[in-house]
């Protein structure tokens, strides 16, 4: 089965979630997300080293030691919204287990609402910062990047490989910045 097969389905276990005892913590969804993207491959890494690239990962996105708990939510937001983009819209490896990665786009668009629920909740929410405004352009581009990536390598299996080892940092750079958060 590929993934475009799959997509309805969980889009129907999407629709049945109740997401009202989630709460704004995003901790064990992302912590959950990761271990996904770890485990949905079992491809040895050995061949696919000569295809190893620096993405270059906005370091502004996760810096600034006047972030505001809105602008941390947005630009979180912003990351699992590529994501979920970016492993929705290509075609995967047939390889990669395809329960797995219906589980984590089912989780990141879980989290996607929760978040725009915290944000709706917050009444002193305005508009994003400027600071805000441009990490999601940074990440904008930096997601960009990869797809210019996968389309270079013709979204060969190891370009995947080496995505999903990028995604994999992201996961853990996101569960930093809600650790943060939470201080």
């Amino acid at each position: 089965m590929t993934s475009w097969t799959l997509l309805p389905i969980a889009l129907v276990l999407l629709c049945s979630s109740t997401l009202c005892s989630l709460g704004c913590d995003l901790t064990q969804g992302l912590q959950k997300d990761f271990s996904l993207v770890n485990q949905m491959s079992t491809f040895s890494l050995v061949p696919c080293l000569k295809d190893r690239t620096n993405f270059n990962f906005p370091k502004e996105a996760m810096e600034g030691s006047q972030l505001q708990r809105e602008d941390a939510t947005v630009i979180v937001h912003e990351m699992l919204q590529q994501i979920f983009t970016l492993f929705s819209q290509n075609a995967v490896p047939a390889t990669w287990n395809q329960t797995q990665l219906m589980q984590l786009l089912i989780g990141v668009n879980q989290q996607l609402e929760v978040l725009e629920r915290c944000l709706g909740q917050d009444v002193e929410w305005e508009e994003p910062s400027l600071e805000s405004e441009n990490a999601r352009l940074a990440l904008k581009i930096y997601f960009q990047g990869m797809n210019q990536y996968l389309q270079g390598k013709e979204y060969s299996h190891c370009a995947w490989e080496i995505l999903r080892l990028e995604i994999r940092r992201v996961f853990l750079l996101m569960s930093k910045l809600t650790r943060k958060l939470r201080e």
